[in-house]
């Protein structure tokens, strides 16, 4: 420094090297920064996909417990010998934690929002049907009509077994999770 003495004050040259040390703390602190808002969206991410695992698995295990098909076939067979039965559809509500979380939808990997969504949008469709199957207007329709519509019923809800199980095997490659409740051993009830 006895070199740049001659060259430059002694107060300049502390000025410099005071204000290298702050712009190597700039740098550092904003490395640590944008390191730390990663991590934190890496969390998030995993909680967002856990929390639509848990969503999803629990319908796609729902689904599982009965023979849709064969509940096709004895309420159609139902609604064939007797014109005036009309079958009792009970509501739904399989999309609360995806309600919640439609904002932050893009925290999601891309491999695994078209599955999520895919399978959500079916959600909706099943939702939509049942509203149907529950309307003024099914009732007014005749036999054949409703028939048509109950078979679409189950149909929607089979497409929505197929996407939820799709959509829960994006999510878990996505998290690295390998364990799969949805494919546990799941007892038929004889209900419908």
């Amino acid at each position: 420094m006895t070199a740049l003495a001659d060259i430059i004050d002694p107060r300049v040259q502390q000025a410099i090297i005071a204000g290298l040390f702050v712009a190597v703390g700039w740098v550092f602190n904003g490395y640590q920064n944008r390191k730390r808002e990663r991590r934190r969206r890496l969390e998030r991410m995993q909680d967002v996909q856990t929390a639509l695992i848990a969503e999803i698995d629990h319908y796609v295990v729902t689904l599982k417990q009965f023979d849709l098909s064969a509940s096709w076939s004895r309420i159609v067979t139902a609604m064939e010998d007797d014109a005036k039965y009309i079958p009792v559809v009970p509501s739904e509500r399989n999309d609360t934690v995806f309600s919640a979380l439609i904002a932050e939808i893009h925290v999601l990997p891309e491999p695994v929002i078209q599955p999520v969504v895919g399978y959500y949008n079916q959600v909706f469709a099943v939702d939509a049907i049942i509203d149907d199957l529950r309307s003024e207007l099914f009732r007014e329709m005749d036999q054949v009509q409703r028939i048509g519509m109950y078979t679409d019923y189950i149909a929607l809800k089979q497409e929505a077994l197929a996407r939820g199980e799709a959509a829960v095997r994006a999510l878990r490659k996505s998290t690295g999770r390998t364990t799969k409740p949805s494919s546990r051993g799941v007892a038929l009830s004889g209900q419908s």
